[in-house]
């Protein structure tokens, strides 16, 4: 009996330890999305609390070992990748990754769609951040009411018959709400849905002209949780610059509507400047400024560090004292588009394991760089990579791209990211996905 008593005692003992350890520890941050967090990411558990799941036990990813006995966790697996989990960590790849993530292409990670995610807000505004990961600024609510005031039946084609566009995304949802009926058909992934081939994750398509070329415009916005810098167009069928507009729907469509006013026959040429005066008694009324182009021009190359590939240029913290944040790629783009040229056109894989060599080497310097702080090279060679287009680079995008956002707390474009790359395509001419 005394014995059994001495265990009881040595037991409640260890428990008391136990639990005084666990109160020392430092408490880790509210996550910000609080009940609304669509996160399912394990770092992002672990680094922040979440009171509502407290009781829900997360299961570490389980590894595995390779015929050479290295060890490959799951995620990585999972992304296409064979990186070993110390390679990851490092972020130096082997001169074969390229090929051999390839070969592991059918492994992919389900990534999170609609249906998985919490139910639909009531408030518009937090369902268009739910579904996109990002907040839409006031012109865009603002145009929307324009659009209304104009074609309150079918508000999403109010410019279909004048300019051939058509409202799109985050449009569609609000739609949906003033006529408080659900979606006809399913889209899938809405941060995929009008997702051009092209567009990065800092891009968020809203509106479309028909298909023929692939000519979408959208807001884009350096971090997520920030408002958009201006808004862009881009041409899929053209390749991947990304040219800024205005800092405002109103701007834009005034920009577009002028041009083309230049080409249309008098009787269309009429009905253009009636509805320019409208778009701009509207704007004037609610105080939009309406600006010319070159004005954002000026605004955007004043703030960027590099073109990139794109020409609409990326910006990351750097310090003035110590310029800290963004350091050169030691090629230049001419050289860095052969270098992807030679890969893409390899003849067989062993040419283009050859030819990946000198990217390669760029990954490796982007590691050196991160490892100094210097950030921005990872985000601009891995947006040059994305804008370059070819599947083989997928992975290396991934891993790129994935540790830029991460470095830089831009979380919301890993997520983008990601399901962009599993359902890449290009939508011009291919009108099945209407």
């Amino acid at each position: 009996m005394d014995s059994k008593n001495e265990a009881l005692k040595r037991k409640r003992i260890k428990s008391d330890e136990a639990s005084s350890d666990s109160d020392t520890e430092p408490k880790k941050p509210l996550c910000k999305y609080g009940e609304k967090c669509y996160q399912k990411n394990l770092n992002h558990i672990q680094k922040f609390r979440h009171p509502h799941r407290d009781n829900v036990v997360v299961k570490p990813r389980p590894k595995f070992e390779d015929e050479k006995g290295k060890t490959t966790d799951e995620s990585v697996i999972a992304s296409g990748s064979t990186e070993t989990v110390e390679q990851k960590q490092t972020g130096i790849d082997d001169s074969n990754n390229l090929l051999a993530n390839q070969e592991s292409e059918p492994q992919k990670t389900k990534l999170e769609a609609d249906d998985e995610l919490p139910p639909s807000p009531e408030d518009v505004k937090e369902n268009i951040k739910l579904k996109f990961l990002v907040d839409m600024p006031d012109d865009f609510y603002e145009f929307w009411a324009f659009c209304q005031s104009i074609c309150s039946k079918n508000t999403l084609e109010t410019f279909k018959d004048s300019l051939g566009l058509e409202l799109v995304g985050p449009f569609e949802l609000l739609e949906q709400n003033s006529n408080r009926s659900k979606p006809k058909e399913k889209c899938g992934n809405s941060l995929t849905h009008w997702r051009f081939y092209y567009d990065p994750p800092e891009f968020q398509c809203v509106m479309i002209d028909d298909l023929s070329k692939g000519y979408h415009i959208g807001y884009f916005r350096d971090v997520p949780n920030e408002m958009p810098m201006f808004v862009g167009s881009n041409t899929e069928s053209e390749g991947c610059v990304l040219t800024a507009m205005s800092d405002n729907l109103f701007s834009a469509l005034s920009q577009i509507i002028s041009a083309r006013i230049k080409k249309a026959d008098p009787f269309k040429k009429s009905q253009l400047a009636t509805l320019k005066k409208q778009l701009e008694d509207w704007a004037n009324k609610n105080d939009i400024i309406i600006e010319p182009q070159s004005e954002i021009l000026k605004k955007r190359k004043k703030l960027m560090v590099a073109k990139t590939f794109y020409e609409c240029g990326i910006v990351v913290p750097v310090n003035k004292k110590t310029q800290v944040g963004y350091r050169k790629i030691p090629e230049t783009d001419a050289n860095i588009k052969k270098i992807c040229k030679k890969i893409v056109e390899s003849p067989n894989l062993s040419e283009q394991n050859k030819n990946s060599d000198a990217l390669q080497e760029l990954v490796t310097y982007v590691q050196y760089a991160n490892d100094e702080s210097d950030y921005g090279m990872g985000l601009e060679l891995g947006l040059d990579l994305l804008a370059y287009g070819g599947d083989v680079f997928h992975p290396t995008i991934l891993h790129l791209l994935s540790v830029a956002y991460e470095l830089l707390e831009r979380h919301e474009f890993t997520v983008i990211l990601q399901a962009h790359m599993k359902e890449r395509r290009r939508l011009a001419k291919n009108d099945a996905v209407k």
